[in-house]
């Protein structure tokens, strides 16, 4: 069977294609699949690197508003249209599956309308725009919250079976981190990181908030920051001046976000959909810090979702300050049934099969 997979933009997008096409594959290893996404974005680096072949559109995302921006945006969009028009008559899918981002538009609206059997699906509770229009004329639309169905149009098509997530998420081993940054294996973790670009403000307040909190907790307690590859000289170097430079170490990326994942007791991190259902599927105690910009505000939805089931605590960007963060990351560090009755809500939140469940969706409806 032949399949696109389009999507991108942001590792949210991103990494639901790819456990969806690594199911595919386990399924059938005759399975061909392409991805089509944006041409210079991190999906164009992501992709290959998992092994599947990748082509790229120049599109942009559109503005609500009249400018020469969104002109610009428009025109590459509907030059995408033609491009998306050639993939799809030369590659012949057998189906086709979006997982969001503005570049899923022009293909996954092109295959609908060629009549090929074409699926998209939603990370956030509130859809983007982009979903909500390509699900009048798609055949089935998965949600990874039960929240969503509201936000679409054509409630018959929406099926909620979670946030697919490649099955390595929790068959990590904590033993490459620290044997490769030289950590502390006797003692407890705290895991911060921005999400697949990092988070400027994050980082900052994690620094500040570290003096603020009983330095006898230290002697249990580590640090590992995922800062993004932007923040990281300046984060280094304000660490080197830290009287906690010992116990903190500083990462631009990595790859392997499961060896995170196994070494981790408490994540500080933002609030995109695959990131909380990697937590949830790792069962893991959270202080979520949703992105204030997000389409919709749709990361504060989702960081709410997990507060009002007792598996997270949240801090809106607005009210993040160190004195407030080392309140909540002090609590969770000396409140070891709090810490984990929110693991363990958190694991009851999370959907390990949302790829096995919605590929034999797809399967069935064909």
């Amino acid at each position: 069977m032949k399949i696109i997979i389009t999507g991108g933009g942001t590792g949210g997008h991103i990494y639901p294609g790819i456990s969806l096409a690594h199911e595919f594959q386990r399924r059938d290893k005759n399975n061909d699949i392409v991805f089509v996404g944006t041409e210079h974005k991190m999906e164009s680096e992501i992709i290959p690197r998992e092994g599947f072949r990748f082509l790229g559109l120049r599109v942009k995302g559109i503005e609500r508003k009249l400018s020469l921006e969104s002109l610009s945006a428009l025109f590459l969009f509907i030059g995408s249209l033609f491009v998306s028009f050639r993939i799809v008559k030369n590659y012949k899918p057998d189906l086709v599956i979006g997982t969001g981002g503005y570049v899923s538009g022009s293909v996954a609206l092109v295959s609908s309308l060629l009549g090929i059997p074409t699926f998209i699906h939603e990370q956030n509770i509130t859809p983007g725009i982009t979903n909500q229009f390509l699900s009048l004329t798609s055949k089935k639309v998965f949600t990874s919250f039960p929240e969503s169905k509201k936000y679409f149009w054509r409630k018959s098509r929406i099926i909620f079976l979670g946030n697919p997530i490649r099955k390595n998420i929790w068959q990590g081993n904590k033993e490459n981190l620290i044997k490769a940054h030289n950590m502390d294996g006797s003692k407890k973790t705290i895991l911060v990181f921005g999400g697949s670009k990092g988070a400027s403000s994050i980082n900052e307040t994690v620094l500040d908030s570290l003096e603020l909190i009983d330095s006898s907790l230290w002697l249990e307690w580590q640090v590992l920051i995922i800062s993004g590859k932007e923040d990281y000289n300046n984060i280094t170097e304000k660490i080197a001046n830290s009287q906690y430079k010992d116990m903190v170490r500083v990462l631009d990326y990595l790859y392997n976000i499961e060896d995170a994942y196994d070494l981790a007791n408490i994540v500080v991190c933002r609030a995109g959909a695959t990131t909380i259902a990697e937590l949830s599927a790792k069962g893991i105690s959270a202080i979520l810090i949703p992105y204030p910009y997000a389409t919709g505000n749709h990361q504060l939805f989702n960081a709410l979702f997990l507060e009002n089931n007792n598996a997270a605590l949240v801090i809106r960007e607005e009210e993040l300050s160190s004195e407030g963060l080392a309140h909540k990351l002090s609590r969770l560090m000396v409140d070891k049934e709090k810490l984990d009755l929110l693991a363990e809500n958190s694991k009851k939140l999370g959907r390990r099969e949302a790829a096995e469940d919605i590929v034999n969706t797809i399967y069935d409806s064909l």
